[in-house]
């Protein structure tokens, strides 16, 4: 609970206040740091889109991404899908970055089966396989690449529903399956806390519609430039073709999961501090450009 109150607190924060962009993001560059995946496959079951979760948990996470990239530029494409998991790409990138999930961790497994659902959703799109691997969200991923074929995703609050539904399925499998292995550490606190986060994000995914609604309800008399800003940001923030938004936020969750937050009596003004540093950082990275101007 004091999670949630403290995103709402960044998002009220930063819907209020105009925006400063320090730089503008080059959306060709999807991940920082990791090299564009070329079109050869690294391993077989790449090119055949049925790596089994095993072989997925045993790479890095850097080969994880050029897989993910690869299915992006030799086989989504067909799907009308290639730019449509740059948001997972941001987030493998932030483990890079901080050097988390790492073969053999809880959060490794969890990340596993979110690309086992991805590639095996494909290959049963493309016809190439019918194998689940028993993922539950490969279904969902099969079904949402048909809706895509068919251009029946034209309003994005039907497309972000099911995205965030087939993601989340994913993400509820690879948890059961981390805690089933007993070989594996037990994730921090801030590991836990970091994943709740991240169903906050698809759960705002689904409910985009309703946000904006109460928002505007609320605020369109008194302060009428506040349901604009929020729609940016929340387009921004729920873009899954923007790796760089899902890694920001990925970076904001992993602070905010390290506070004590000032309920345990902890330290409620290094709380606070941080919190207004990160709103300060959100709308040096949120590219209003982009968004306002649409």
């Amino acid at each position: 609970m004091k999670l949630l109150i403290a995103i709402c607190l960044v998002v009220a924060f930063a819907s209020g206040h105009e925006p400063r962009v320090r730089g503008q993001y080059d959306p060709a560059m999807i991940v920082v740091g990791v090299q564009m995946a070329s079109l050869k496959p690294a391993i077989t079951c790449w090119n055949t889109l049925n790596c089994s979760i095993g072989q997925l948990e045993s790479m890095k996470i850097r080969d994880r991404i050029e897989f993910v990239q690869f299915m992006a530029r030799s086989k989504l494409s067909f799907l009308e899908a290639s730019n449509q998991f740059r948001a997972v790409e941001g987030t493998m990138d932030f483990f890079v970055r901080k050097g988390i999930a790492n073969r053999g961790t809880w959060m490794s497994y969890i990340n596993a089966a979110v690309v086992e659902a991805i590639q095996r959703g494909a290959a049963i799109a493309l016809g190439e396989s019918d194998n689940t691997g028993g993922n539950p969200a490969t279904l969902k991923w099969a079904d949402y690449f048909d809706q895509r074929k068919l251009g029946r995703f034209m309003n994005r609050d039907a497309h972000d529903r099911a995205w965030a539904v087939a993601e989340q399925t994913a993400v509820e499998y690879g948890i059961r399956l981390a805690n089933s292995k007993p070989d594996i550490e037990t994730p921090t606190t801030r590991e836990r806390r970091w994943q709740q986060f991240t169903k906050i994000y698809r759960m705002v995914m689904q409910y985009r519609r309703t946000l904006l609604w109460l928002i505007k309800m609320a605020f369109n008399f008194t302060t009428p430039g506040l349901p604009m800003a929020s729609e940016a940001f929340l387009d921004w923030f729920t873009d899954v073709t923007d790796a760089t938004s899902t890694g920001f936020l990925a970076e904001i969750a992993w602070t905010l999961c390290a506070l004590g937050l000032s309920w345990d009596g902890e330290d409620p003004i290094k709380d606070l501090e941080v919190i207004l540093g990160m709103v300060t950082e959100f709308w040096e990275a949120f590219p209003t450009s982009r968004h306002l101007d649409n």
